[in-house]
């Protein structure tokens, strides 16, 4: 069996800008601090139609590192954001927690930035035995994955945020994986909160058999580049009530030399 988009109108509706190469965006930085680890850890933002403005995160221990004026200078005034610590805990085991708060690039004001690494080892079942997960387990069994929410200053879109900002929602994965920071700069994950946006699946591919309820849970968001960087916006005071996707699934024939059998679904539940 097989499953075909139908793109939502809110999509459609949208003025068509071509897709960014984030492979070609420089993951380059002009000025670091003295970092307190021997391995700090690195993770891009880039903002406009041909992702030029960039905010660079790195994670340096329980310190992040924000270039929230987007100058590439992260020794600058305001840009170094210590991780909210609450008494008997070890952020190693519970994680940590990073109030940015604003960033502005390129004349716009992106607000509410927050960023969370959460430990793998704490998530749901279903997310940790996913396969992805289980190989970030296998590789460091204190993995730590990326979750990031902001307000973004969107030059197409109007959401419910301050001043008509546009709510994303980035991680902690995608179709691709987990997000995690990288250990350089050339291998950060970037991501493009004001990209173009698509319909995809969210977490994994459903697995479709006859006779059995399958769920399908779809994201819609901006991809960016490397795992877990779609940038998802969330369905309520976001994207009209009455717009739904539709799916098509095509059955296989009941019997050889039969045409293939096609249905239609409308997916009206949320989440």
């Amino acid at each position: 069996m097989s499953a075909r988009w139908l793109f939502a109108a809110f999509l459609a509706a949208a003025p068509t800008v071509g897709a960014a190469d984030l492979a070609k965006v420089p993951r380059t930085i002009g000025k670091e601090p003295a970092y307190q680890t021997k391995s700090p850890r690195y993770l891009l933002l880039a903002f406009g139609p041909d992702a030029a403005e960039r905010v660079w995160l790195v994670q340096d221990g329980d310190t992040l590192y924000v270039d929230r004026n987007g100058n590439g200078d992260l020794t600058d005034p305001g840009e170094k954001i210590e991780t909210k610590k609450r008494p008997d805990t070890d952020p190693d085991i519970d994680g940590r927690s990073f109030d940015v708060g604003d960033i502005i690039v390129g004349g716009r004001t992106h607000k509410g930035l927050v960023v969370n690494l959460i430990p793998l080892t704490r998530m749901a079942d279903d997310i940790r035995d996913l396969p992805h997960a289980r190989q970030l387990l296998r590789a460091d069994a204190k993995a730590q994955v990326v979750s990031i929410t902001l307000e973004v200053r969107h030059l197409v879109l109007k959401g419910p945020g301050v001043d008509g900002r546009l709510p994303v929602m980035v991680g902690p994965l995608d179709l691709g994986g987990m997000l995690v920071f990288a250990g350089s700069p050339k291998d950060a994950p970037v991501i493009h909160p004001d990209g173009p946006l698509e319909i995809t699946f969210y977490g994994g591919l459903p697995t479709l058999q006859i006779g059995r309820e399958t769920d399908m849970v779809l994201a819609v968001g901006s991809p960016g580049l490397g795992k877990g960087t779609l940038a998802m916006l969330p369905y309520e005071q976001t994207i009209p009530a009455e717009l739904r996707p539709t799916i098509e699934i095509t059955y296989p024939p009941a019997k050889v030399g039969d045409a293939p059998f096609k249905e239609p679904y409308e997916l009206r539940d949320r989440c």
